[in-house]
Order: C-alpha cells, then structure tokens, then sequence
C-alpha cells in the first residue's frame, strides 16, 4: 500500500493526498456537497443580520444533522461562531432524544 503524500505549501498549508485516488475523488465530491450547505448557511447569517459570513453543517452518515450560521451579533454572545453554535444544537438534539 502507498503512503499518503504530505506537501507543504511556501505559506505553511499543508495538503494531504490520499493514498487511494478513488477515495480520494469521493470525499471530495461529498465533502463539496456538504461545504456547498456552509456556505449557504453563511449567506443566511449575513442575510438576517445575525453575524459574520460563516456557516456549519453537522454530518451524520452523510446526512445532515444540523446546518448553522454566525449568530455572533444576534445574541451579543462573542462566542456564536458558526461552528460553536452547531456543536450546541448538536448537543440540544442528543439532551432532547435522550429525555423522550
């Protein structure tokens, strides 16, 4: 078996390139499905006033579970960012399909 290849960029990114090119054109045509629904979510933010252009999804077996944006200005709470805000309503439904 190949061993992923690890390429650092002159700005210090680095880039993993799965060892299984197939696999690799896989996640990534997912993955872009799912970042296409962040981004949607940021523009959504913006929209309503509710904070910064950032968005988050929460996947589940390929499945989205959660969708967020920057609540940030909303509810004066420096800490809604996008990601911050899904992991709370993940939290929210898991506290609610444990007390049913």
């Amino acid at each position: 078996m190949e061993e992923a290849n690890v390429v650092e960029a002159k700005d210090g990114t680095i880039s993993v390139a799965s060892a299984f090119a197939g696999h690799q054109e896989a996640v990534q045509d997912r993955d872009h499905k799912f970042l296409t629904r962040a981004v949607e979510e940021a523009y959504k933010g913006v929209e309503c006033g509710h904070g910064g252009p950032f968005g988050a999804v929460v996947v589940r077996n390929d499945e989205i579970v959660v969708r967020c944006h920057n609540m940030v200005l909303e509810g004066m709470d420096p800490t809604a960012h996008a990601e911050v805000t899904a992991i709370r309503e993940v939290e929210l439904l898991q506290e609610a399909t444990t007390a049913a």
